[in-house]
């Protein structure tokens, strides 16, 4: 990033009367010695004594032209500025408003509302003619009255735009009391007996979400488990699209007011959401996550898996709920995993998968026995890692390890020949790695060491047979093979660069010998220079299953059966 040296103020002076302000305003100007600032002081000192008017430059044609960086930059100076600047409320506000919507759906959007939230403090009357002028259907007012409510914290007129209109002036009634301190027990009630009967079932749906929303903010301040039971109990009553989407929102923000029955009652209606409402699923999504670190962590399984078993919905769309199943207790993990298996669910193992990573090394070091499974479920349960996760041959080993540590005399043979034929047949690498490191004292020595047995047996015989050339593939069968393999690989390695975030946002050049390259970057002073990076080599490999080779579609039809056997 180039920084530019902070103009002087008659050249600021000079910029605005030739319509070039806006340019400025848009550069970074901050150094070690806080220019940025010093810019900034400039310009509201320039606005306040009339030598320029900084809240009309956003109006102009050639602010309207800045966009990306260059627009937040300008965006950030002002939001810095406003609560210093000595204007009125209309001028203001619509300062505001062409910000805000030329920063169109990005998160930080709608950071001029706190600014103007914060100028209404320091100018209570400008704010109370916001309020006044909202009163009086003044439509830039109403846009921005919340924030004016807000900064006077004026509890009785919050309330009093939620009880007597109907328009968007109840609902920035509402929001403005949700913004509010609240140090004293007596106005929360006062704020919560007005919201509380727009939970009621029956009323709009987008007003009983806001509603729900702005009494849990309040709630926040001054707890009343009565009063957020009483709320749940409403909101599940028939709750519509918006209804769901604030209830997903009060289990993701303040499921620490909730108790189990609570939590159970609101999850059990949004279980309702629909798939398609992604944005519902991404806050479910965050407040699952939450949950999994609280005494209420088995409510949050339960719903995950309710609402991927329609096959509607996968783990990717729960991937802050994953990362925190993966990273967190693996004995949790485990028994989710056998829980998701033993349904039977096609749209549940499928899913195993992913809960379970790409990290190769994972295992899981725990026994069924204290799970209380029958024998036919153990044996399910061995056949359903390999119809699912094959093709990770260390943790798929690991779940029939801990069915063996279960020590259940009529699953012990039948397991053993699982551990044999397809896992040990097929790969040599990882999996009897992982097997041969389990001990004697642990419980599932002896099965593995029966299987390792039977697989040493079985390649004793291979080898005994000899070299059989006729069998060996042709020269153009290799190069068939290779080139397939190459285009697999090259159309993963474009599949992986289409959704890389580091690539969409640096230059890219392709280096075709050499042992470092020089980049030259420039400094804050404007010099430039060069930078070195040695060039490395790095790579990544995976162990192929032989049947896959030499039976592919033997393996393919044995996985089938069973991915979709189920319990009679």
């Amino acid at each position: 990033m180039t920084f530019a040296a902070a103009p002087s103020s008659d050249e600021i002076v000079r910029l605005y009367k030739a319509g070039e302000l806006a340019g400025e305003l848009a550069r970074y100007h901050g150094t070690e010695n806080d220019e940025d600032d010093l810019f900034t002081q400039r310009c509201v000192a320039l606005h306040n004594s009339g030598e320029i008017d900084l809240v009309t430059v956003p109006s102009q044609p050639a602010f309207a032209g800045i966009t990306g960086h260059a627009f937040f930059t300008a965006q950030h100076l002002y939001c810095e500025a406003v609560p210093r600047l000595q204007t009125n409320a209309t001028a203001l506000m619509e300062c505001c408003r062409i910000l805000i919507e030329q920063a169109g759906a990005d998160g930080a959007a709608t950071l001029p509302n706190g600014a103007f939230r914060t100028w209404c403090r320091i100018n209570p009357e400008e704010g109370a003619a916001v309020i006044r002028g909202a009163r009086s259907g003044n439509v830039l007012a109403r846009r921005f009255v919340t924030f004016a409510l807000q900064a006077a914290e004026d509890i009785d007129s919050a309330i009093d735009f939620v009880q007597s209109y109907a328009d968007d002036r109840r609902t920035s009634g509402m929001t403005a009391l949700a913004g509010m301190t609240f140090t004293n027990v007596s106005p929360a009630q006062k704020a919560i007996a007005a919201l509380e009967p727009l939970v009621a079932e029956g009323g709009d749906d987008y007003v009983r979400a806001n509603a729900l929303i702005a009494a849990f903010e309040v709630l926040k301040k001054q707890s009343d488990v009565e009063t957020a039971r009483r709320l749940i109990e409403a909101a599940v009553r028939n709750p519509g699209t918006q209804t769901l989407h604030g209830l997903a929102q009060i289990v993701w923000l303040h499921h620490t007011s909730l108790n189990d029955q609570e939590l159970r009652t609101a999850l059990l209606a949004l279980e309702a959401v629909n798939s398609e409402h992604l944005g519902t699923v991404r806050i479910l999504d965050m407040a699952l996550r939450g949950l999994l670190a609280t005494k209420s962590e088995g409510l949050a399984l339960d719903f995950l898996t309710v609402k991927l078993r329609d096959g509607k919905l996968t783990v990717k769309n729960f991937e802050t709920t994953a990362h925190g199943l993966m990273s967190g207790k693996p004995q949790r993990l485990y028994e989710l995993i056998v829980r998701w298996f033993l349904s039977g669910s096609i749209e549940l193992c499928s899913n195993v998968s992913d809960l379970v990573g790409v990290d190769k090394d994972r295992t899981f070091d725990t026994s069924a026995g204290p799970l209380g499974l029958t024998a036919v479920q153990q044996i399910f349960l061995c056949r359903k890692a390999i119809g699912f996760l094959f093709f990770k041959p260390v943790v798929c080993s690991s779940i029939i390890v801990s069915v063996l540590r279960a020590g259940d005399p009529d699953v012990e043979g039948p397991v053993i020949d699982l551990l044999f034929d397809p896992i040990l047949l097929s790969y040599g690498g990882d999996a009897k790695e992982y097997l041969k490191r389990i001990w004697s004292p642990d419980s599932a020595y002896g099965p593995i060491q029966n299987a390792l047995a039977k697989d040493k047996d079985y390649y004793a015989g291979l080898d005994a047979t000899g070299t059989i050339k006729a069998l060996h593939p042709s020269d153009h069968q290799r190069d068939v093979v290779r080139q397939r393999t190459h285009g697999e690989m090259r159309a993963a390695q474009r599949k992986a660069e289409s959704q890389s975030v580091l690539l969409s946002v640096v230059h890219r050049s392709t280096i075709l010998y050499g042992k470092r390259t020089l980049t030259y970057v420039m400094d804050h002073d404007g010099s430039q220079r060069a930078v070195a990076m040695d060039l490395k080599s790095f790579g990544m490999a995976f162990e192929w299953p032989r049947r896959e080779i030499l039976d592919p579609v033997g393996l393919d039809y044995m996985l089938r059966v069973y991915r979709l056997e189920k319990f009679k």
